[in-house]
C-alpha cells in the first residue's frame, strides 16, 4: 500500500474508531427523549443562556420551536431547520420527527438555536456540539447520550468524506463499519448518506455539501485545533462542494452571506468537545 493510500486509511481508520467509542459511550445513557413541542420549547429556554455564553452575545426572543408536521414532516424527513425572514416574528426552529434521529435531537436542537448568530453550517455544528458536550459533562442525561452521539456522526461524515476521494481500498473501511452495525438506529441516517456517496462515487461525482459542512470541515476544524493545542476551532476554510442541488446552491449562497458579514472569521469554543473527543481516542 503506497503512501498516497496509507494516509487517508489512517485517518479514516482513527475517526471510524473514536466514532465507534462514542456511540458505546451514547448507548451507556439511556436518556429522557423531548416528544412534544412544549418539551422542545423548554429546551430552547433551557439552552439560549448557554448559546449565548458561547457566542458572547445576547440571544433576544427564542424563535419558535416545533416538530414538523403534515406535508412538511413528509418532504423534510431528517432535516430540522432555522427559518426567518431576518425579523425575530418570524424566527421560526422545525425539528424532524424521524424516530432514528429522536436520541439526538437535544444537540441538533442547539445547533438550530445557533444559526441565531450565523447561517454556516460548519460554525453552528461546532457550537452546538460545544453547548451539548457541556451540559453532558455537567451530568446531564440528555445531552450525555446526544453530544457523544453527535460527534460520533461527525467523525463519521468527516470519514465517508476522506473515503470516497481516496477510491474503493478506503471506502472498504466504511462498509466494514456500517456492515458490523447495520441493526443500529442511530445509524440509519449515516448510512443512507454512504449509499448515496457510493452512488455519487460511480457517477465521478465529488463530496456533496451535506457532507463536506456538517462533518468533513467541523471535524477538521476540531481535528486542527486539537493538534495546535487550541481551545477554540476556527476560523473555518470556506467550503467547496459541487452545485448539483438546491440545497447545495441555498448552502453557498447563505456561507457566501456569512463571509461577506465577517461571521465566518470567528472562532469556536471547543473546550468540552474536545476532551469527549479525546476521551474517545487511543489513549481516552
Amino acid at each position: 500500500m503506497g503512501a498516497a493510500v496509507g494516509e487517508p486509511v489512517a485517518r479514516v481508520r482513527e475517526r471510524l474508531d473514536r466514532a465507534a467509542r462514542l456511540l458505546e459511550r451514547a448507548a451507556a445513557v439511556a436518556p429522557p427523549t423531548l416528544d412534544d413541542d412544549a418539551a422542545l420549547r423548554a429546551e430552547a429556554e433551557r439552552l439560549r443562556p448557554r448559546v449565548e455564553a458561547l457566542v458572547g452575545r445576547d440571544y433576544g426572543p427564542l424563535p419558535r420551536v416545533r416538530f414538523r408536521r403534515g406535508l412538511g414532516a413528509r418532504l423534510g424527513g431528517p432535516w430540522s431547520q432555522y427559518l426567518t425572514l431576518g425579523h425575530p416574528r418570524t424566527r421560526l426552529v422545525v425539528m424532524t420527527v424521524l424516530a432514528g434521529s429522536r436520541g439526538a435531537l437535544p444537540t441538533i436542537l442547539a445547533h438550530e438555536l445557533a444559526h441565531r448568530f450565523s447561517f454556516d453550517e460548519s460554525l453552528t455544528t461546532l457550537r452546538g456540539l460545544e453547548v451539548s458536550a457541556r451540559l453532558a459533562e455537567e451530568g446531564d442525561p440528555m445531552h450525555a447520550h446526544a453530544a457523544p452521539r453527535e460527534l460520533a456522526r461527525l467523525a463519521l461524515g468527516a470519514a465517508m468524506a476522506d473515503a470516497l476521494e481516496a477510491g474503493p481500498e478506503v471506502a472498504a473501511e466504511v462498509d466494514a463499519f456500517l456492515g458490523e452495525r447495520s441493526r443500529e438506529p442511530a445509524l440509519a441516517r449515516t448510512r443512507a448518506q454512504w449509499t448515496r456517496l457510493v452512488g455519487r462515487l460511480e457517477r465521478d461525482r465529488g463530496v456533496d455539501c451535506v457532507t463536506r459542512v456538517y462533518a468533513a470541515i467541523p471535524c477538521s476544524g476540531l481535528e486542527e485545533a486539537r493538534r495546535a493545542g487550541r481551545d477554540e476551532a476556527g476560523p473555518l476554510p470556506h467550503p467547496r462542494f459541487p452545485l448539483d442541488s438546491a440545497q447545495a446552491l441555498a448552502v453557498a449562497v447563505y456561507t457566501a452571506l456569512d463571509a461577506l458579514g465577517g461571521r465566518r472569521r470567528a472562532r469556536t469554543p471547543i473546550e468540552a468537545t474536545a476532551r469527549l473527543w479525546e476521551a474517545a481516542g487511543p489513549g481516552g
